[in-house]
């Protein structure tokens, strides 16, 4: 493929209400085809995300979406003594109004990573009676999995899916020793997939990112390509670091990327990445519309507070008797007046209920479209778990749904890591023949002490084993390969009690051996 033709890419969309309903009318006698119906959308870009998420980019500091006050006013222009020129001056003012700007796609991606991610992957043999030698490898597996700090990659996945649309971990081998690293625009790399049309297969990816000199200029281009066998580098001078060959080449049309090095074969058996990407862009899409009116209700509510929110002061007297004393900021400190001059404040305006309410409104709404449930204040202990999926059922809906979504990704992740780290540790074809069932599980907050109860009923009952229970238990409070220890434990047990048996044992028989040989002395004694 063409360079040009790699760095292509779909992007993100938010559909436009023109045409809604529009397609004419008809009668019962004779049913019409369905009409041609072309959607108008607005194309948003993984920057225009980045701007959603840190507050200082949003649509509220920008003065094109959130004017400012001008006030045009024409001033007399007087001559040295005093009087009047008959010259007039316009002068402009600008009045900078209160913009707030709140976090609140920060704190949504935060609660559905939480929810998301909260519980590790968890792995489970399929097999229903396994071998001592599958026992062995899957917990090998469990432990590279660990030890390669899989399910922190998985997390930055996910992050940058929340974050910005899309996300991608590529797998390599380095001296047959595996690793993992993640791609995400967040860290200034765009993502190039490529699938088969018929399969939806991924059968090409790549990436780009750029070079910056010490003043933050552009000198180079880098894109970084895979395929079923090998990687290749290519590089493009741009900005600062354009020659007259780029230029040059660029006249005739060519793209301008030369290749760095040789390909490289990665040593997989397939692209070695794992690519995922959200449709409807960041989590807090659906959201976003109700934050940008609460940014706009809640600044016009400053303005209005800022203008009056303090006391007016009334002065009603004749002349110049009044004098007035204040501070920098306009605080009055002294009034001085005469007798019959009378002064007094004009109450301050309060924010009607109905404008409170659309605030209120806003700000639930902002949580629910995005599926975040506000911490609830609780005037009890402890809740059992029923109370708790009740209270926090929006977000952990939201989380079955993504688990869901992401099976997709955590297998190509999964397949990737156990050929991987089966090079590494020269079990691939082992890890390739193990029948593990792996899903992600939601997080919700729970008491653990009750999950430990319920657990312990079940086996005690006899409906679950302990070695099910002891892999329930390993995300709190038991660690990898528990009911091998526990089995380890209970032969060392059973050892010791053995020996302290057969100890005893011993021990009664060289008593008794002891008395029956005093006895059969003393009948062989003959009297003299």
């Amino acid at each position: 493929m063409k360079k040009r033709e790699i760095k292509a890419k779909r992007p993100w969309k938010r559909i436009r209400p023109s045409g809604y309903i529009s397609h004419g009318r008809f009668s019962s006698i004779e049913e019409p085809l369905m009409p041609a119906d072309d959607m108008e959308f607005e194309i948003v870009t993984q920057a225009d995300f980045i701007r959603e998420y840190y507050p200082t980019g949003h649509a509220i500091n920008d003065p094109a979406f959130y004017p400012d006050i001008y006030r045009e006013e024409e001033e007399t222009v007087y001559d040295e003594n005093g009087d009047d020129t008959g010259k007039k001056i316009r002068r402009i003012y600008k009045e900078l109004v209160p913009r707030y700007a709140f976090a609140f796609q920060q704190i949504i991606t935060i609660k559905q990573l939480v929810h998301l991610c909260g519980n590790d992957i968890q792995f489970e043999l399929g097999a229903a009676c396994p071998t001592d030698e599958e026992q062995e490898k899957f917990l090998s597996f469990r432990e590279g999995w660990l030890k390669k700090d899989m399910e922190v990659e998985f997390y930055k996945l996910a992050s940058s899916v929340k974050k910005t649309g899309d996300g991608a971990l590529v797998f390599y081998l380095s001296n047959k020793v595996s690793g993992c690293k993640s791609l995400s625009y967040m860290n200034g790399d765009t993502l190039y997939p490529h699938y088969d049309s018929i399969t939806g297969e991924l059968t090409l990816f790549a990436r780009s990112y750029y070079d910056y000199d010490d003043k933050g200029n552009t000198t180079a281009e880098w894109l970084e390509v895979w395929d079923k066998k090998y990687m290749y580098r290519y590089k493009k001078g741009v900005g600062k670091g354009r020659t007259v060959y780029d230029v040059v080449i660029g006249i005739f049309g060519l793209d301008g990327y030369v290749q760095v090095g040789e390909k490289k074969p990665h040593g997989f058996q397939r692209v070695p990445v794992a690519y995922k990407r959200d449709e409807e862009g960041a989590c807090w899409s659906h959201s976003q519309g109700s934050i940008d009116g609460y940014e706009m209700s809640f600044s016009q509510m400053a303005h209005n507070n800022q203008a009056f929110g303090e006391p007016i002061l009334i002065l009603q007297s004749e002349g110049d008797s009044v004098d007035i004393q204040h501070d920098l900021n306009g605080t009055i400190k002294t009034l001085s007046m005469g007798t019959d001059d009378k002064a007094s404040y004009l109450s301050s305006q309060s924010a009607s209920e109905s404008y409170m309410k659309q605030i209120d409104t806003l700000y639930k709404m902002i949580y629910e479209q995005s599926f975040s449930v506000i911490p609830p204040e609780l005037k009890s202990g402890d809740l059992p778990a029923a109370a708790l999926k009740i209270l926090y059922s929006p977000a952990y809906e939201k989380a079955m749904i993504d688990a869901a979504e992401y099976q997709d990704v955590l297998r190509d992740m999964v397949e990737l890591f156990a050929y991987g780290y089966g090079v590494e540790t020269e079990n691939t074809i082992a890890f390739g023949n193990l029948n593990m069932r792996y899903y992600i599980e939601p997080y919700v907050h729970i008491n653990n002490s009750a999950v430990v109860a319920d657990l312990a009923s079940a086996v005690q009952n006899g409906f679950m084993s302990v070695q099910t229970a002891a892999e329930k238990l390993e995300t709190i409070y038991t660690t990898n390969a528990e009911y091998e220890r526990i089995l380890k434990e209970n032969k060392e047990n059973r050892e010791a009690d053995l020996a302290d048996e057969i100890a005893k044992k011993k021990v009664t028989l060289l008593a008794s051996a002891k008395n029956n040989s005093s006895t059969s002395g003393k009948q062989n004694i003959k009297p003299s």
